[in-house]
């Protein structure tokens, strides 16, 4: 029931979505058997709003209905997912970028960029521009659907980008004959808020989900994306152990059987290095080192013999930081003060 709601503009899709004769409106379809233009909305299910003698009048009722249904954020929402324009009319042709084959899912599409809409029963198409998903088009089968996103990081993200996610995938993570491996935990220590308590794991905010990456050859893969941290780790725990062998993983294990927790311990100030022992792009603090393969600063301590892990660090001195207070815990103040000046 539209009778209260005031007039809405249309909702125009993206220029790159649009299919030959069909409208080019969100919402609304054209229906052959009726010769008229239909609009409807997805409220659970597909609810019918109308039919309409041209796409103009279904396309202000299919906004009317997402003002009053689904809110005025949504159609703020669905307008603004429409304002950068996927026009794929100047491209040529690209071959789809095939996924890494340990990383597909049962039912997921075999491309990158691809998914299965269950609503639509259609194959989608959605690129990462400017912070945000964008969709480039719904489409029958999913090689159509792979050949547009490859089309559309072409043009929106360039040769070098496209040639990058092929290259990326010409690796593949291949997990179909390796036993289940229990995950490797992190040091309770060294997990940062929001973070994995496991090894090898991250969250994708951009996905919502848990992906898991592994490096291998001075690159990171990814091994696959996942609903719960548990199933990423497994994941990446056998990765390791076919791609690494059985010594790393135990050895990853190992390294982690030491806890180290720095949960009740008072903030200490860095212990500074002497001028004379700081090598170049070195860190000026005991303790620190840079870690090229993350791109962060990573704080380490020997114990009983062995570097343990502390944490990754976006600056160095946060790094010192944890390194003092791993220094003041596990050797007591006197160990703190001794080390000033030297590097462990």
């Amino acid at each position: 029931d539209l009778t209260g709601v005031p007039p809405q503009s249309p909702i125009p899709k993206s220029a790159g979505h649009i299919k030959e004769g069909a409208s080019k409106y969100k919402g609304v379809y054209f229906n052959k058997q009726r010769n008229k233009w239909h609009a409807h909305i997805y409220i659970e299910k597909q609810r019918h709003i109308g039919y309409y003698d041209n796409e103009e009048e279904a396309a202000v009722d299919y906004a009317r209905a997402v003002f009053k249904y689904k809110n005025q954020g949504e159609l703020g929402k669905a307008r603004e997912q429409n304002s950068i324009i996927i026009d794929l009319s100047d491209v040529p042709p690209q071959s789809p970028i095939s996924k890494s084959e340990g990383r597909i899912k049962e039912g997921a599409s075999k491309y990158t960029g691809v998914s299965f809409d269950k609503r639509l029963n259609k194959w989608q198409a959605k690129i990462y521009i400017d912070g945000k998903n964008r969709l480039i088009g719904y489409y029958e089968n999913e090689e159509e659907a792979a050949v547009d996103y490859a089309r559309a990081v072409f043009k929106y993200k360039n040769q070098g980008e496209l040639g990058k996610a092929r290259e990326q995938n010409s690796f593949i993570i291949d997990l179909s004959d390796v036993p289940p491996q229990s995950p490797i935990s992190k040091s309770e220590g060294r997990i940062k808020e929001g973070a994995s308590k496991y090894m090898g794991v991250s969250f994708d905010k951009r996905m919502n989900k848990w992906q898991a990456k592994i490096y291998i050859d001075g690159k990171n893969r990814l091994i696959g994306y996942y609903e719960n941290e548990e199933e990423a780790a497994v994941d990446y725990a056998r990765a390791v152990f076919k791609y690494k062998g059985q010594g790393a993983l135990d050895k990853a294990r190992e390294q982690d059987s030491f806890i180290i927790d720095l949960t009740d311990v008072p903030p200490q100030s860095p212990i500074p290095k002497r001028a004379g022992h700081i090598k170049e792009g070195a860190s000026k603090y005991i303790g620190g080192t840079f870690n090229k393969q993350t791109n962060k600063w990573r704080a380490l301590i020997k114990i009983d013999g062995k570097l343990r892990h502390i944490g990754y660090y976006d600056n160095e001195e946060e790094a010192a930081v944890d390194y003092a207070r791993a220094v003041f815990k596990y050797r007591g103040q006197f160990g703190t003060e001794s080390q000033s000046g030297r590097n462990n």
